[in-house]
This record gives C-alpha cells, sequence and structure tokens, in this order.
C-alpha cells in the first residue's frame, strides 16, 4: 500500500535507479527493477542486497493483521524484526535507512503522543515493530524510524480501513465506525512524499512522527471518507470499541503530535487534501481496470 506511492514518488527523480521487491510481479515496475521474493528468506535477501548495493533502503513491509502477530509471532519477528536487523546493518556506515513504523508503539492511554514519550505496546504486531525500531537505531545511525497511521489502497484491493469501508458503502451496506478510537492517519502518496524529502532536503536522522493534521476518530475518518466519495453518510453507524469482543487488544488514543515533522519540513499534512487525493487515484486506478 505504501511501497507503490514511494516507488512512484522516488521514480519522478531522474538520478534515483529504484528497485521494489515483493511477492507478485507489479506491471507498472520495469522487470529489471522487480525483485520477487520473500524478505523472510533471508538468504535470497542478503544475494539481492550484494547485487544490487542500494545508497537507501526503505522497509514498509509489514505483517498488520492484528491476530495473525498474535498467532504466529515467529512469522511477526522475522519480517519486523530479523528483516530489519539484515536491512539496517547493510552497508549501515554509508546506507541511509528507513523503517516505517507504527503510532501502535504507544498504549492509547493519552494521545498526543511525542517522539520522546515512552512506547507501551499493548499487542505482540506493535510489540514486534517496536523491537524492529530498536534493531533499525542500534545497527545504523543514518536511520530513520517514521511512527504513522497510513490509509490508501493496494490493487487488487485489501483489507484496510478506508479499503473495507469504500467495499461495503459501495454495495449500500452500513458500517460501524468508532467513536472512541483515535488517530490522525496520513495517505500513502502524502507519506511517500515526506520521505522523498526527509532524504533528499533535510537528511533527518532519529525517530519521527509523520501522520495527518487532524486528531479524529474513526467514526469522524469513515464520515469523511464517505463525503469524498459521495456515499450516504446515514451508512456509517455510531458505535464504541468496547461492543467488540476483539481478540487481540487494541489502543484507543494514538494521536501523533507532529510539531517536530512541523519543524523540520514546514508542511502539515492536510486530512481534506489527503482523502481528495487519495479518491482521485482510486478512481484513476480502477477506471483502468473496469472496475
Amino acid at each position: 500500500m505504501l511501497g507503490k506511492d514511494i516507488f512512484e514518488i522516488l521514480s519522478e527523480i531522474q538520478s534515483f535507479n529504484i528497485y521494489g521487491f515483493d511477492r507478485t510481479s507489479n506491471p507498472k515496475i520495469l522487470e529489471d527493477n522487480q525483485i520477487i521474493g520473500d524478505l523472510t528468506d533471508f538468504d535470497f535477501l542478503t544475494n539481492n542486497l550484494n547485487k544490487i548495493l542500494p545508497d537507501i533502503i526503505i522497509h514498509c513491509a509489514a505483517i498488520v493483521n492484528l491476530n495473525i502477530c498474535e498467532e504466529n509471532k515467529k512469522a511477526a519477528n522475522a519480517l519486523h524484526c530479523e528483516v530489519t536487523n539484515i536491512l539496517s546493518s547493510f552497508n549501515s556506515k554509508s546506507t541511509k535507512f528507513n523503517y516505517i513504523s507504527t503510532d501502535s508503539v504507544f498504549d492509547g492511554g493519552k494521545g498526543d503522543y511525542i517522539e520522546s514519550d515512552t512506547p507501551n505496546p499493548i499487542n505482540y504486531y506493535a510489540k514486534s515493530k517496536l523491537e524492529g525500531e530498536r534493531v533499525a537505531l542500534e545497527n545504523n545511525s543514518n536511520s530513520i524510524v517514521i511512527r504513522t497511521n497510513i490509509y490508501g489502497f493496494t490493487n487488487p484491493p485489501g483489507n484496510s480501513l478506508a479499503e473495507w469501508a469504500i467495499k461495503n458503502l459501495k454495495q449500500g451496506k452500513s458500517i460501524n465506525g468508532f467513536t472512541d478510537t483515535i488517530f490522525n492517519a496520513i495517505y500513502t502518496k502524502q507519506l511517500a512524499r515526506i520521505i522523498r524529502d526527509l532524504i533528499i532536503k533535510y537528511n533527518y536522522n532519529g525517530i519521527l512522527n509523520i501522520a495527518g493534521n487532524e486528531y479524529i476518530s474513526k467514526y469522524e475518518f469513515l464520515l469523511h471518507l464517505a463525503k469524498v466519495f459521495s456515499y450516504s453518510l446515514g451508512l456509517i453507524k455510531i458505535s464504541s470499541s468496547d461492543d467488540i469482543n476483539f481478540l487481540v487488544p487494541r489502543p484507543k488514543n494514538t494521536s501523533l503530535n507532529i510539531s517536530k515533522l512541523n519543524n523540520i519540513i514546514n508542511e502539515i499534512p492536510g486530512l481534506n487534501e489527503g482523502l481528495n487525493e487519495f479518491y482521485k487515484d482510486y478512481n484513476e486506478t480502477f477506471r483502468e481496470n473496469g472496475l
């Protein structure tokens, strides 16, 4: 979801030669720039790093399904920790390493988290992502650890919050929106442009919150989304996360303070601008496929 936009944004820079690791082929990427395989096949990963000799590595891959991470801790560790260890260790004195982390490293008890607040993950997804942060910073002094919460889409569509909502609202089905779950999500393409600027213009190292400019509930986010896509707002029902018997605990308020980001790049990613760009990109992508 994020990788495709980073690939697109960085490909606009003619001096860059971009390689994408993925499990499946992408027709929009030149064959020579695609590396198909499993990142947790460590021999495969190391051999290809040695072939490419990258100056910049951006680690976007994650298992975002909380239940899978809880049930298969070994898989979560492999991708979030062991792969991170290999990537962040590669030519660490000269390579710029970017690790995409999560707002879920916090327990959600207060919100408005700054970079120096003490993490307290409450599920294994977040625990393994936090360990990935530690590994990245320990291995590579040129690391950027980005804490964020993203929305976007994959092709074919996946099961992220926005994609799930669009699928149901398009069919006229009602959905629940939690009023007690607060975040400030950012569109993947907005995040991709900021990552580009951090690498090229600002040479930032360390932990950084990159998120949207509004703290809103999941319910409010879904209302904004429905409005942009011209779906019925009445299909979105007010609900509480307490009404759902989740198998895995989820933090309630993971809103990220982006004052530090604003001081660095003097740009606050807007929710409305992000949703409008998301709408445009989503429709263009699926019109091409006749959907």
